[in-house]
């Protein structure tokens, strides 16, 4: 890899841990100081609005002042946001700071993806996308079983200022790489333009789409609560959820670093199709399950599962586009991620709220991981037609 590559990536790696401490905590520390499902649901749920409506924007401003600059403002945002949260506790701020942090959140993680797109070329692209995603996937590995063992043993509040400060600081990594190159003449008009699109360009994005809203809602319904489900019914302490949740981003991880090697032994769309499938039938199991250790095997399996398709997927779309529409499409794409993950965190509340209302939380959610299969092999259909695939994975499976 190259050596600004590296860098990104160590920001990256830091970021995370300090990010994954702080969220596995958080909720946690909500429901500790009397709020209940139903509030921690609406401020997630705002957090994603917040990532929908601000991402684009972020993204917009990527491509025309240089994504370096945007990646430290929000990246410094973000971190003081998260020592606000901790500071003024009170339901109404909680309410305006869960927009904006998700906002800044989100814009994180896009530009640095599309960054990774700037710098990299098809012989290595999907190295560097799955390298990054595995990292991140393994600072939540130590950042979940860190953040659990801290909350327990010095307190959730003094663990959320220690990981807040954490994130701010490794800010400072960000001036190892070099600015991207913007175009502050693009006008908005023209960034969002997809005209000169080719008819199967047009085709991969719409079921691109597709497939990341229905499976946003089906993971909204249930992922970003992880913490609270182990402890709601299993009655977890948090050093045993962070352990939990750790095991789940260690096969992610692991996984994500091996996806570029499995795609191209496989072929990425069988890779892809296989793995999108059999996470079906391990979301509905986890209903139904009321051992812990079997439930966190399972939810280990289908968070590695699905989330070792997102490096290749990711890789794929992109590189199908035009790179000066890359940052658009990834933000369009987040935008849905998050406003469908937003419509999902306030039904979390409402659906746990019943009788046996985890078993139905988990059945909804799997008839939307279904269609996003469906959507998956109709967004490959065009995929196919090209030599994207060879040129990436050097094959068309």
């Amino acid at each position: 890899m190259s050596k600004n590559l590296t860098n990104l990536i160590f920001y990256s790696f830091i970021s995370s841990v300090s990010w994954a401490i702080y969220k596995v905590v958080f909720n946690l520390f909500l429901r500790d100081i009397g709020f209940g499902n139903d509030f921690i649901g609406q401020i997630t749920s705002i957090e994603m609005v917040g990532s929908a409506i601000i991402g684009i924007i972020i993204g917009v401003l990527g491509d025309r002042f240089g994504k370096k600059r945007m990646l430290f403002i929000t990246s410094l945002g973000f971190g003081l946001l998260l020592i606000a949260r901790i500071s003024f506790p009170i339901q109404s701020v909680l309410y305006t700071l869960s927009f904006f942090s998700g906002g800044f959140m989100t814009s994180r993680m896009l530009l640095l993806n599309s960054y990774i797109i700037d710098i990299t070329e098809h012989s290595v692209r999907g190295k560097a996308f799955g390298f990054n995603f595995g990292l991140m996937m393994g600072s939540g590995v130590f950042g979940n079983f860190v953040g659990g063992f801290m909350g327990e043993f010095i307190g959730l509040r003094t663990t959320l200022f220690i990981a807040a400060f954490a994130y701010v600081l490794s800010i400072g990594l960000l001036s190892r790489i070099p600015e991207s190159v913007g175009n502050k003449d693009r006008t908005i008009k023209e960034i969002f333009d997809i005209s000169e699109f080719t008819s199967d360009q047009k085709e991969i994005v719409k079921y691109y789409f597709l497939r990341t809203f229905s499976i946003s809602f089906g993971a909204g319904l249930f992922v970003n609560f992880g913490n609270l489900i182990f402890k709601d019914m299993f009655d977890m302490s948090p050093a045993m959820i962070g352990i939990a949740l750790s095991i789940a981003q260690l096969g992610a991880a692991t996984g994500s670093i091996l996806s570029p090697k499995l795609g191209k032994k496989f072929g990425p769309f069988r890779y892809m199709r296989a793995l999108s499938l059999v996470v079906v039938p391990l979301i509905i199991s986890l209903g139904f399950v009321n051992n812990p250790y079997v439930f966190t095997t399972l939810y280990a399996f289908r968070f590695s599962f699905m989330n070792m398709t997102n490096p290749v997927g990711m890789n794929i779309v992109l590189s199908s586009m035009p790179k000066d529409k890359v940052t658009t499409i990834n933000s369009i794409r987040n935008s849905l991620n998050f406003v469908s993950r937003a419509v999902a965190a306030i039904m979390f509340g409402i659906i746990v709220a019943l009788p046996s209302g985890y078993t139905y939380l988990f059945l909804i959610a799997s008839i939307f991981y279904f269609i996003g299969y469906l959507m998956l092999k109709k967004m490959f259909k065009p995929i196919q037609k090209g030599k994207i695939l060879h040129e990436l994975y050097g094959n068309n499976g």
